[in-house]
């Protein structure tokens, strides 16, 4: 009778009512177990993951800095940018300074390794509870973020329509809310869900470095995802125009992801290498180098092209020695409006080059792990799966948006990830 009278049928369900609560119990059960193996604990039993679930003093610790830190970092003086416009015509701001803080960040790591020999191998040791001190703060923060949107949002403005209450909390209620003065997701996302990725790679290295001695695979590992965090925070601006930011809200989803999955499954790799020391010879370390810098340059030479085309007037500029082609696509909901549509350069490739880059980026800083069974390529996995499922979403915004203007568009660029293939 339910199911019935569901709007959607089974995939609003799906949706609604089975999805959110089991990412609910599964996701932040099971980060504490994945540490806890990925150390090398094969005894691992959900009664010695939960006795990690609360943290500990040192994790308390680690965790307050880091957020104090990016927080200082989001309240000085700096130049601010704003983000693309929503459709209640709010442009939220950001700090542009994402550059200077990871440069300084990375220079304050080394000092306190310096000041303190043996953090790195304790933060090593100390992964359960650092995720259990983030796992308790995201959930806190996404409790205050529910009923900040239900009661005091920012834009009362931006109402959507009532869902399960379960759903709400796991996709979130306001697109740009903001605490303390900060943006919530450019704190949480970017500042340190991105930086607690690059500052627990390194510690992982040097905790390897400490056990086993130096290695080039496992120095590839950290060198490829450095590199990637690097043009991250180099392009910082340009992720303010990303699914992430102009479509999702800011919820269990998006904020929990960032500040727990993050931290776990993005640095397993590298988490995994040291207790698993690298089996693969110098050459193959090469070439997996050769294959990630290639890839990670591409990946940002195919968001470049979109930057250069959408700051040039008219969309008149020069990809590949030619004039760029585009088409003009009316927006449904705002009849007289149109967007340009990329179809030069990579854009003309396919749909989403860009994360066909990533990928294979992605395959390479994991492929250290080569013989070591699955466990090194676990993110590989999961980013396969929530980039192809990102696709899809964004072809549903888009044709939604632009209607007719997007079907010419899909005959123009045919392909989504994979030319002739996919």
């Amino acid at each position: 009778m339910v199911i019935a009278t569901m709007a959607g049928g089974w995939y609003a369900v799906l949706r609604y009512h089975v999805t959110p609560p089991l990412f609910l119990v599964f996701f932040p059960g099971v980060v504490n177990f994945m540490a806890l193996w990925g150390q090398g604990e094969r005894d691992v039993t959900w009664g010695l993951a939960a006795s990690k679930a609360l943290g500990n003093s040192f994790s308390w610790a680690a965790v307050g800095v880091l957020v104090l830190w990016a927080s200082v970092w989001l309240h000085v003086p700096a130049r601010a940018t704003l983000g693309p416009p929503t459709k209640f015509g709010y442009r939220p701001p950001y700090k542009d300074n994402g550059v200077l803080y990871y440069w300084v960040s990375l220079t304050a790591f080394f000092i306190l390794e310096a000041l303190f020999p043996g953090l790195s191998t304790a933060l090593f040791l100390n992964m359960p509870e650092l995720l259990g001190s983030l796992n308790v703060s995201a959930l806190l923060l996404c409790g205050l973020l529910f009923v900040k949107g239900r009661y005091l949002p920012d834009h009362p403005q931006d109402k959507q329509p009532s869902r399960p209450v379960l759903y709400e909390f796991f996709t979130g209620l306001e697109l740009h809310p903001r605490l303390l003065g900060m943006d919530v997701k450019q704190l949480t996302n970017c500042r340190v869900g991105l930086m607690a990725w690059q500052l627990l790679i390194i510690a992982f290295y040097i905790a390897g470095v400490e056990r086993h001695g130096f290695n080039i695979a496992a120095l590839v590992n950290l060198l490829l995802q450095s590199m990637y965090l690097a043009k991250f925070f180099w392009w910082e601006y340009g992720y303010f125009n990303t699914l992430d930011i102009i479509l999702d809200r800011a919820g269990y989803y998006i904020c929990w992801g960032c500040l727990v999955w993050v931290p776990c499954l993005y640095t397993f790799s590298s988490y995994y290498l040291v207790a698993h020391p690298p089996q693969i010879s110098n050459l193959a370390a090469v070439g997996a180098a050769l294959l990630g810098v290639a890839t990670t340059l591409l990946n940002y030479r195919v968001d470049y092209e979109k930057q250069v085309f959408r700051s040039t007037p008219d969309g008149k500029c020069v990809l590949w020695g030619k004039p760029a082609r585009y088409i003009v696509a009316n927006l449904v909901s705002s009849p007289g409006k149109s967007r340009k549509l990329l179809v030069s350069g990579f854009w003309g490739v396919a749909r989403h080059l860009n994360y066909t880059f990533e990928l294979v980026a992605t395959l390479a800083w994991c492929l250290p792990g080569w013989g070591l069974g699955l466990w090194p390529f676990l993110y590989f996995y999961f980013l396969v799966a929530l980039l192809v499922h990102r696709t899809f979403r964004d072809e549903e915004k888009c044709s939604a948006q632009y209607g007719d203007s997007w079907e010419l568009y899909c005959k123009e660029v045919p392909y989504r990830l994979v030319p002739y293939v996919f």
